[in-house]
């Protein structure tokens, strides 16, 4: 349940590199049923799959725009002819806020290294 959570629910902060990996994934697995629905189905079988695809890159893509700070709503800049669909994979490309921010801990923040100061 945890893993359909991590793909399918909008909740929380993933860095660029899961991010990316997951999209790469979740697009392998659902042409891959996607071919074999539209065998057993037909079309509609497909489209199933697509819709799916749709929902998980959706829900991944928030918890990304949640790792820069943005809100899910700028997912829908995406709808702007052109220029839209740019500036959405230009903010999924940037680089996360550093410490926790309203939606959460810093994917990245690694609290259980030793920390040294030498500045001392």
């Amino acid at each position: 349940m945890a893993l359909l959570s991590a793909f399918f629910i909008g909740h929380g902060r993933i860095h660029r590199g899961l991010w990316l990996y997951r999209v790469i994934a979740l697009g392998v697995l659902c042409a891959a049923f996607g071919l074999l629905a539209r065998e057993i189905v037909g079309e509609l079988g497909q489209a199933v799959c697509a819709a799916i695809f749709l929902w998980g890159v959706a829900a991944l893509s928030i918890q990304r725009l949640h790792d820069i700070g943005r809100s899910g709503a700028s997912l829908l800049l995406v709808l702007i002819p052109v220029l839209g669909p740019v500036w959405v994979l230009l903010l999924l490309a940037r680089r996360g806020g550093e410490g926790s921010n309203r939606y959460g801990d810093d994917p990245t923040a690694r609290h259980d290294y030793l920390k040294v100061d030498i500045s001392k």
